[in-house]
């Protein structure tokens, strides 16, 4: 029986197409950090902001390079406190809480849902299911749950929303697919999970059991060429229920009867 539906975050949920560059507003977003520790914390007396600012994407390029080879996730906190030691502050000066609220992470300018989140969520939530997120961000799920909220979205997961960064591994490791199979007490047969990523996504996801399913991002990327086949592929999430019905035959009722 089908109890649950997850999904990836980035391209799957949110469309990122008209938001604002990232390295522009992480810019904007080091600069608080950077005024902050140099007032507050340690000086940095041999590194102005423009080297400060391309030693940590530096130091996030590096970081993403090791997790693809290694499936360890990299953390925004490690990150900026990589980057901070690199640029001469002392590590026992670095205080990352204080550090998080400065970074002061929020939702980027032209940051979007789908059109269609909005639409079919609702509907799988009227029928019973359990949502769930799983989401290879550095960020922990606390700084992500500000963008759900500001985009009227956190409601449709009040239990199950996993980060890598909070987890440790980034998909297709499976112990950030179980986590969320934890939390919702289910098994992985019982669950489909839709994301962009073949490798990350659709491998991790059958990996461990669960049906998979594809929505390409529109330009093309996230479709390496290799010899992962997806279950079921959609380009707009109203085509999930259809497949629902096909791989779970009478899974609309039988969630309507566990609601009664």
């Amino acid at each position: 029986m089908l109890k649950a539906v997850l999904f990836d975050l980035d391209h799957t949920l949110i469309d990122w197409a008209a938001a604002e560059p990232w390295e522009d507003y992480q810019t904007q977003r080091l600069t608080k950090v950077f005024d902050f520790v140099n007032d507050h914390l340690h000086p940095m007396t041999h590194t102005d902001a423009d080297s400060f600012f391309v030693t940590y994407f530096t130091t996030v390029q590096a970081a993403w390079a090791r997790g693809s080879e290694t499936l360890i996730a990299p953390t925004v906190r490690a990150m900026l406190t990589d980057t901070l030691t690199a640029c001469g502050v002392p590590e026992h000066k670095i205080d990352p809480d204080a550090l998080g609220r400065v970074y002061d992470w929020g939702l980027i300018p032209g940051e979007r849902a789908f059109e269609d989140v909005p639409e079919v969520l609702p509907q799988l939530r009227a029928y019973g299911l359990e949502l769930g997120i799983v989401t290879n961000a550095s960020a922990p799920m606390t700084y992500r749950d500000r963008e759900l909220r500001a985009l009227d979205l956190l409601d449709y997961f009040p239990t199950c929303r996993v980060s890598a960064a909070d987890v440790g591994y980034i998909k297709p490791h499976r112990s950030i697919f179980d986590r969320a199979l934890d939390i919702l007490g289910i098994r992985a047969s019982e669950a489909v999970f839709v994301g962009d990523s073949l490798e990350a996504d659709i491998k991790g996801a059958q990996g461990i059991g669960m049906l998979a399913v594809w929505r390409p991002q529109s330009d093309g990327s996230g479709s390496p060429a290799n010899n992962i086949a997806p279950d079921g592929s959609i380009t707009t999430l109203h085509d999930l229920l259809p497949l629902l019905d096909g791989w779970f035959p009478g899974w609309r009722e039988e969630a309507s009867e566990d609601l009664r």
